[in-house]
């Protein structure tokens, strides 16, 4: 007997800073016509704010607050990415740089915080037909979704990537220095105590480091071709 399509899914990737994530979600997601949230972006909304609002990262009180204060909004846009607002403001390049990378990764691992985003997130993964790509996505928001997919990188491999990534972008790029943050980042990342950064038991895990995007993509598609 064929089995039936299901007519949702939720695909759920998960992986380290560099890894190229965004790139690979929204690949699939055009390739599928479903939507895709980078949920990384949710937390630099966060460091963001935290920053902005001149918050004290150490006073997780105060780190709560401006969590569970934050209006959410997601808006479709033609590339099939929901565009995330922040009490009705769309942030954009504001959200890549360094300092906010670094605040996200500090606020985001004060538990009752990070349990604010994460229940959105969840919500959104309930309904279906997106792709979502985080840290925790497999073990923590989607864990029943059918498809997961864990992407790994060496760390010098990433920081090369974040150099082009943002000379490209017309700005000025330490190596070393950013080498240095993606290992105390990882090392965050994989300790914290609120969803560590894991492969789910039952993720497909990817290593990117010597392959291309076009390769990672159409690994990942083999995946999803599996079971929709």
């Amino acid at each position: 007997m064929t089995k039936l399509r299901p007519s949702k899914i939720t695909i759920a990737i998960d992986g380290t800073a560099g890894v190229g994530k965004s790139s690979v979600v929204k690949a699939v997601a055009f390739k599928y016509g479903i939507s895709f949230l980078s949920t990384g972006q949710m937390y630099r909304c966060l460091g963001w704010k935290v920053l902005k609002s001149g918050i004290n990262m150490d006073d997780e009180s105060a780190v709560i607050k401006a969590a569970k204060d934050i209006v959410w909004g997601f808006e479709r846009q033609s590339d099939s990415s929901l565009k995330v607002l922040v009490d009705g403001q769309y942030l954009g390049d504001k959200l890549q740089l360094e300092e906010v990378g670094r605040a996200a990764s500090k606020v985001s691992a004060i538990g009752p915080a990070r349990a604010v985003i994460m229940q959105k997130q969840i919500d959104l993964g309930r309904e279906g037909n997106i792709v979502m790509e985080g840290r925790d996505i497999g073990t923590a928001i989607c864990p029943d979704a059918p498809v997961k997919i864990y992407l790994i990188a060496n760390a010098e491999a990433r920081a090369q990537r974040r150099v082009k990534q943002l000379q490209e972008q017309g700005e000025k790029a330490d190596y070393d220095e950013i080498l240095a943050s993606i290992i105390s980042r990882d090392e965050r990342d994989s300790n914290r105590s609120c969803s560590p950064l894991k492969p789910a038991p039952d993720a497909v895990i990817i290593d990117t480091s010597a392959l291309s995007l076009d390769e990672v993509i159409e690994k990942v598609m083999e995946e999803v071709g599996k079971v929709w």
